[in-house]
């Protein structure tokens, strides 16, 4: 009897550590993180202000959830800023380290220059969970600084323990945003996508040719007759303007007008399906 009320009374104390160790068993614990998409990389995005008109300013919005209680009052959501760095290593003919090299990730966003600081006032009042919300909207607002004009910038940030917020999963508390005055690779335009490998002049002719900016928010709203729509399109007009181009004396539109080798090309109606990792 004794026994059994030992084993008992171990097994209890035993459920309560856990309770305490995993916060998703404590009732009490509260905490937030990012609602990041089913794609590849789901932590990085871009952004640019090509084609945005006279703006100084814009604004990116990322959507988060709760996680633990839902909030029963206001809950304040604290971001920060962080250095990319990493950790090269060097082997030996052995197989054995030999010497390792830290690396700081170029170019990466500065507060005040690029973006508003998350502890400025101005972002004070978007940075809340309110009572009962299952999900809200937090923004990065970005700064149209001289230097975006020739020069990708990266915002690294991430979700941090606030006074009233636990940061959550460590996979959904992190965000890469690059931010551009120029045409850059959109993140969503990676080699799986639908109109072939990105470049400067195909993104533009895929700009003018359609009037719509091929940025990630863009790309995400395709459906599979969007996307073959717009191939049809492309190969259409490129085919007329490098035409144009031939009754002109010029080579086939190109990405380094010397180097045959860069012609610009677009996949088939129904090529893409195999590259396509949506489908």
């Amino acid at each position: 009897m004794i026994r059994k009320f030992i084993f008992a009374l171990c097994m209890g104390l035993c459920c309560m550590a856990c309770e305490e160790a995993l916060p998703g068993y404590n009732t009490s614990w509260k905490g937030v993180q990012f609602v990041l998409p089913a794609v590849l990389h789901p932590e990085v995005y871009s952004y640019s202000f090509v084609g945005k008109g006279d703006i100084s300013v814009d604004t990116v919005w990322f959507t988060v959830r709760p996680q633990g209680m839902v909030p029963e009052e206001n809950c304040r959501i604290k971001l920060e800023q962080y250095e990319k760095r990493e950790w090269k290593y060097i082997y030996g003919n052995d197989g054995i380290i030999a010497d390792s090299v830290l690396t700081v990730y170029p170019r990466q966003a500065v507060p005040g220059v690029h973006y508003i600081p998350f502890d400025d006032e101005r972002m004070k009042e978007h940075l809340i969970l309110k009572p009962g919300e299952l999900s809200t909207q937090i923004p990065v607002i970005m700064l149209r600084d001289e230097s975006l004009r020739d020069t990708t910038y990266t915002l690294f940030f991430r979700i941090v323990d606030s006074e009233d917020l636990m940061a959550g999963d460590n996979e959904y508390c992190h965000i890469q945003l690059k931010i551009a005055d120029c045409l850059t690779t959109p993140a969503a335009w990676d080699r799986y996508f639908f109109a072939g490998a990105w470049s400067r002049t195909k993104h533009e002719f895929m700009i003018t040719i359609s009037g719509k900016e091929w940025d990630d928010e863009f790309i995400s709203t395709l459906s599979i007759d969007d996307k073959n729509y717009y191939l049809f399109i492309f190969n259409r007009e490129l085919k007329k303007e490098n035409a144009k181009r031939a009754e002109q004396g010029l080579p086939p539109l190109r990405d380094n007008p010397g180097d045959p080798a860069t012609e610009i090309t677009f996949p088939t109606i129904g090529s893409h399906t195999v590259l396509d990792k949506s489908i």
